[in-house]
């Protein structure tokens, strides 16, 4: 068995709609039923911080307190990675990504991590861009030092602008950008703003719908993200729920038609989790509050326990 350490981050500061927070312990409630691993476990919680009252023209809602737990979570990964231990990490929203690519970048500074992250949303808003200040669509920006650009429409106070500042050069070495786009390949996504399309075109990020994925084959992508990827000392997953077909479920925060199918999702994490530079894995934006008829913590965990038989990831 690998050295394995659960991190679960306890946040939906980032989220549109409250109840993630609960997802990291739902899961693991119900993984435990399908699989009890009893692995050793550290929890990152929030409520300790406080929710922003919304005011207009907030377009980082809650970014104060993302920042306080970004730097717990970046400690307690980095711990983990710095043993030689592989952390699994369960977090709330996807505002958390940023952790993970934040602790090993400030544990190995020199190195290059490249950064597989399977969500229906591109992740690249800035503060400067997003429809709807939810820090959920900006942790990839963040990782990449994205600041104001051409297509940025809100202006921000400088409070802000000084804690989104904080937010990219996350980490004791204060490093950003922490990845670099040729470093990045997104799968499944299929709903995106003119801003994101902007910069997946103009940063050339290799990126796949779920129609590139189904036309090319699983055996092709593999090789295609291989040859992306391979100066990459490293790579990290990220897993949002969000890229499952609602089908499924939708029980998460902003479900998206034309997803992963069963099959397809346990084919496509069993082979990522037999990468050999694997350093981190990541499930994210599971609530427990919105489909009750399928719920998504049950879902997921059946889904990981038969990813991580397949792929003989604790082996």
């Amino acid at each position: 068995m690998k050295n394995v350490e659960i991190i679960t981050i306890e946040s939906d500061f980032g989220a549109g709609k409250k109840g993630a927070n609960l997802g990291p312990q739902a899961f693991l409630k119900c993984f435990n039923q399908e699989l009890n691993l009893n692995l050793p476990h550290t929890r990152i919680e929030s409520n300790h911080l406080e929710e922003e009252e919304p005011y207009p023209g907030n377009f980082a809602k809650n970014i104060e307190s993302i920042v306080e737990i970004q730097k717990l979570a970046l400690q307690a990964i980095a711990e983990v990675i710095d043993k030689k231990s592989f952390p699994w990490i369960i977090s709330g929203d996807h505002s958390n990504g940023l952790a993970g690519i934040s602790a090993y970048k400030d544990l190995y500074p020199n190195n290059t991590l490249g950064v597989i992250w399977i969500d229906a949303h591109a992740d690249l808003h800035t503060p400067f861009t997003s429809p709807s200040g939810n820090m959920h669509g900006m942790p990839l920006a963040a990782a990449l030092g994205l600041r104001k650009t051409t297509s940025g429409k809100n202006n921000l106070d400088k409070d802000t602008m000084l804690l989104w500042d904080n937010l990219i050069n996350l980490g004791s070495n204060r490093i950003s950008p922490k990845i670099n786009p040729e470093q990045l390949v997104f799968l499944e996504l299929r709903d995106l703003e003119s801003e994101e399309i902007e910069l997946l075109n103009s940063l050339e990020i290799k990126n796949y719908t779920p129609e590139q994925r189904k036309a090319i084959g699983l055996n092709q992508l593999l090789a295609e993200i291989n040859k992306q990827l391979e100066n990459c000392d490293h790579i990290l997953v990220s897993f949002d729920v969000d890229s499952l077909d609602p089908t499924i479920s939708f029980g998460t925060g902003t479900p998206v038609p034309g997803g992963l199918l069963w099959d397809e999702a346990v084919d496509l994490l069993s082979a990522l989790l037999q990468l050999p530079k694997l350093v981190a894995f990541e499930i994210t934006e599971i609530n427990p509050l919105l489909d009750r008829a399928n719920p998504m913590e049950e879902v997921s965990a059946k889904l990981i326990k038969e990813v991580f038989e397949k792929s003989g990831f604790l082996s």
